[in-house]
């Protein structure tokens, strides 16, 4: 049997958090719009990654002088995770798994969304395993 063109599960791999380039930003629209062409979508977080489904962060208020661009509140990249997540959009899902070792490193193994899973390497294994394209996306020194 021939193989189909088209990707029905894309795994991702990624380094980079917040606040440090946009890179998990982009990520996530990537996604978005995987998930809308019913692709199912794995992202394995680690390093800064996993800090990016802290559910404890908190809205704040951008500087008056970007208000005018940006609007008054900056939202955090966790929200729109959690949106993806629960979104089964088109019979796609998204699954989220932070590396055990990195949220015990950074303080946040207690503090991820109820829809991420703290897994091992066995799990970036099986996503890459299972997946017709894996996109990497590393953290930058």
């Amino acid at each position: 049997m021939a193989r189909q063109s088209g990707a029905k599960s894309v795994a991702i791999v990624l380094a980079t958090g917040s606040y440090e380039r946009e890179a998990p930003t982009t990520v996530l629209r990537l996604a978005e719009k995987l998930l809308q062409r019913g692709v199912n979508v794995n992202v394995w977080a680690f390093e800064e990654a996993v800090t990016l489904t802290n559910k404890d962060q908190i809205d704040h208020s951008e500087p008056g002088a970007l208000q005018g661009i940006l609007g008054e509140k900056h939202s955090h990249v966790s929200k729109y995770i959690d949106m993806l997540l629960r979104a089964g959009l088109h019979g796609a899902k998204l699954d989220w798994v932070s590396c055990i070792l990195c949220v015990q490193e950074r303080g946040v193994e207690k503090h991820q969304m109820n829809s991420v899973t703290i897994g091992t390497l066995g799990d970036l294994w099986k996503f890459v395993r299972a997946a017709d394209r894996v996109i990497t996306i590393p953290s930058y020194r």
